[in-house]
């Protein structure tokens, strides 16, 4: 008597994530990201201008300002709507934890893009570190510091006195008198008394001025440098509080684009891209 053998069929189990769907829209989104970043930095070199009377720097930066939150709420939620709309349908799974699972794809593509802007950010630094080094190598009488603008004015001679070719401060001297303004910053009395007479015996003697001028050129000097400290650092601070904003709005808006991708998923709704007569 042959022994009868009943197998059960059995449906493989749905992958929670779909990491085709989310390699393709995080590519998606950083490809719209890409255009209209550089739409945008088209545009807003539009408003700038080298002529007097021409340039519009406070639009240009609001201009910029806005356009980067649309292109960053824009590629993302293209990002989210590809990675779940491309996703597999979910059988015999609630409503509900389709619709959180759709949103989550998104987050996923989201995170992808991210991490793929925070790579090329970093090979961006590199490269640019690497040619900043080459560059500071091959120049020995220049100063890489960002103080070299302002301390290379101070040995500038008196009203009435020639201008010459030759530059009045070394690059060692440069240097120390940059290394006397980097190590004041912050401390409460400011400029220490003998690093000031330090410095100032330096311009003295370079610029052909009496001592107290040239501390007077010192102190003029030392608080320009804190003013641009203080401004880079509020720039700075400003750039990541809105780096951090547009990301969690884009974060928002692709998870938005995953639950909108996953219902157009599930409805079949069809492609709005279409060609009369095809």
């Amino acid at each position: 008597m042959a022994e009868v053998i009943e197998i059960e069929a059995t449906s493989p189990r749905e992958s929670f994530l779909s990491w085709r769907g989310v390699i393709a829209g995080a590519f998606a989104g950083s490809a719209v990201s890409l255009v209209l970043v550089s739409l945008g930095i088209a545009a807003g070199l539009s408003f700038l201008s080298p002529w007097p009377g021409q340039s519009y720097t406070g639009f240009a930066a609001s201009v910029a300002a806005i356009w980067g939150l649309i292109a960053t709420i824009g590629s993302f939620l293209i990002a989210g709507f590809v990675a779940a709309r491309v996703r597999p349908r979910v059988a015999d799974v609630p409503a509900d934890e389709v619709e959180f699972r759709d949103g989550l794809q998104g987050f996923v593509a989201w995170a992808v893009c991210v991490l793929l802007a925070g790579v090329m950010a970093v090979g961006a630094s590199g490269l640019a570190l690497h040619a900043g080094s080459a560059v500071a190598k091959f120049s020995e009488r220049s100063s890489s510091s960002p103080l070299s603008s302002i301390v290379s004015t101070l040995a500038a001679p008196p009203d009435g006195k020639p201008v010459t070719a030759v530059p009045l401060l070394t690059t060692d001297e440069t240097r120390t008198i940059e290394g006397i303004f980097l190590k004041s910053f912050g401390r409460d009395s400011g400029l220490a008394p003998k690093d000031k007479t330090f410095a100032a015996n330096i311009i003295a003697a370079k610029a052909g001025i009496p001592l107290p001028d040239a501390e007077t050129r010192i102190d003029t000097a030392y608080a320009d440098a804190v003013a641009a400290l203080d401004k880079a650092k509020k720039a700075t601070e400003l750039s990541g509080l809105l780096t951090g904003l547009g990301l969690l709005i884009g974060l928002a808006a692709a998870w938005y684009g995953g639950v909108r991708g996953g219902k157009s998923r599930d409805e079949n709704t069809p492609s709005r891209f279409r060609f009369a007569g095809w």
